[in-house]
């Protein structure tokens, strides 16, 4: 158990990098013209914020730290 932990905050740790150098994104639908029964559509990849990726990083290095404080 104490392992599992400590390799979830480890990945937690990674995701957290990739969100904060903004290589992760996510699509944003936007109807922008709607005509009888035509419609357009734009889509745009949106960066996900950097404070998300330094929250789920400091949250991974908070579990791995526990991880280690675990005792069976």
């Amino acid at each position: 158990m104490r392992i599992a932990i400590i390799v979830l905050g480890i990945l937690l740790i990674g995701a957290g990098a990739v969100i904060g150098f903004g290589k992760l994104s996510y699509p944003d639908q936007k109807e922008e013209v709607k005509v009888g029964a035509f419609s357009a559509t734009l889509t745009q990849e949106r960066p996900i914020p950097a404070w998300l990726g330094a929250v789920t990083a400091l949250t991974g290095v908070a579990i791995a730290l526990l991880g280690t404080k675990y005792r069976k």
